[in-house]
């Protein structure tokens, strides 16, 4: 059996994901709760029986815990969304165009060697599907700025699909075309029309239900995408399948970074 990570290590892990020594604290004490409540410990069990649970590895338990904290720090995001916004203003130095999923990949695998199997529980994936994040998360690390759409007519078609489920209002075929951890971000022009970050694909799909029933196709510097007055666009990321994200863009300064063709 391979000897307990240092807390020192644990916290490196932290700090370099949440891109904050408070939270990063507040992170590890928290997995030292859960880790108390299993295996030898005041909570076990006394006498004679089975040997106590001893529980998933910390790496595990300080995983989940910092996914949980991302995922309410996306669901409560003040700060509108700047595609252009440099790695640092995340904290963490990560693109903030990585979902809470891919910065957890990037940290605890690539840095710290974390194994996928020890990542499985924490993202509530298969080991495969969490490698393939991993692959997902690295390629969009080199290109966040470009937002690449790698198979347009893969992408096509779930756009198509995202807009008659949007106009249909059925937020069940919606959930069903998103990625579990997918986000919805918004620019400060449009946030001043309304639109409201969200994180999790049932309120991704709300949003969208509400929000896009009125758009209408285009392409968005050639990929797929969606127009809706006035003047906003909604780019889609589904590098592998579900979509990831949703950017929502209406802020002059950033349509100007566009090519924005509508079909005829």
């Amino acid at each position: 059996m391979s000897a307990a990570p240092a807390p020192a290590r644990l916290r490196a892990m932290a700090r370099r994901l949440l891109g904050s020594p408070h939270e990063a604290d507040r992170a590890l004490r928290t997995t030292t709760r859960v880790l108390a409540s299993y295996g030898p410990g005041p909570r076990a069990r006394r006498g004679p029986g089975p040997v106590p649970d001893p529980g998933p590895p910390p790496e595990t338990v300080l995983a989940r815990v910092c996914l949980g904290r991302l995922r309410a720090r996306e669901a409560r995001r003040t700060t509108p969304w700047d595609p252009w916004a440099a790695p640092a203003a995340s904290g963490s130095g990560l693109s903030p165009a990585l979902t809470p999923a891919e910065r957890l990949v990037l940290v605890f695998h690539d840095l710290f060697g974390v194994p996928y199997d020890d990542l499985a529980p924490a993202l509530e994936r298969g080991p495969a599907a969490v490698r393939q994040i991993a692959v997902r998360a690295r390629a969009r690390a080199r290109t966040a700025e470009e937002m690449p759409a790698p198979d347009p007519a893969r992408l096509r078609g779930a756009v198509d699909a995202v807009l008659a489920a949007a106009r249909s209002g059925d937020t069940a075929a919606l959930r069903s075309l998103l990625d579990p951890d997918a986000v919805l971000r918004a620019d400060p022009g449009a946030v001043r029309r309304g639109v409201r970050p969200a994180h999790g694909a049932p309120a991704v799909a709300r949003a969208l239900a509400a929000r896009a029933a009125t758009a209408r196709p285009a392409l968005v510097d050639g990929a797929p995408g969606l127009l809706a007055a006035p003047s906003a666009i909604y780019v889609f990321t589904a590098p592998a399948g579900p979509i990831t994200s949703v950017d929502v863009l209406a802020d002059p300064s950033h349509l100007s970074h566009r090519t924005i063709a509508v079909p005829a």
